[in-house]
């Protein structure tokens, strides 16, 4: 292969590189965009989640006072108190 033929073949190849470049370039651009789009989406879920995390907990300490409260109150129940004497006088 003379020197004439291989700078001819190097330089189609340099062409092919080169209109490939841009290609590659948007793509790459249009990744990122993706990319920054699909973090802040994340960050929301993130937020949403913690959120969510928090409500929970509240919930669940709601409920154990409320549960406290109930057991509370049955053992009040239950819990025979003195009645005072009545004293009752059967007139005749």
């Amino acid at each position: 292969m003379s020197l004439w033929h291989e700078l001819e073949g190097l330089q189609k190849k340099r062409a092919e590189l080169e209109d490939q470049l841009p290609l590659l370039e948007e793509k790459e651009k249009a990744l990122r965009d993706r990319t920054k789009i699909l973090e802040e989406k994340l960050a929301i879920l993130e937020g949403r989640v913690r959120t969510l995390e928090e409500q929970l907990k509240d919930k669940h300490d709601a409920m154990e006072k409320l549960e406290s409260e109930v057991m509370d109150l049955e053992k009040r129940l239950k819990k025979p108190e003195k009645e005072p004497e009545i004293s009752v006088t059967l007139e005749r």
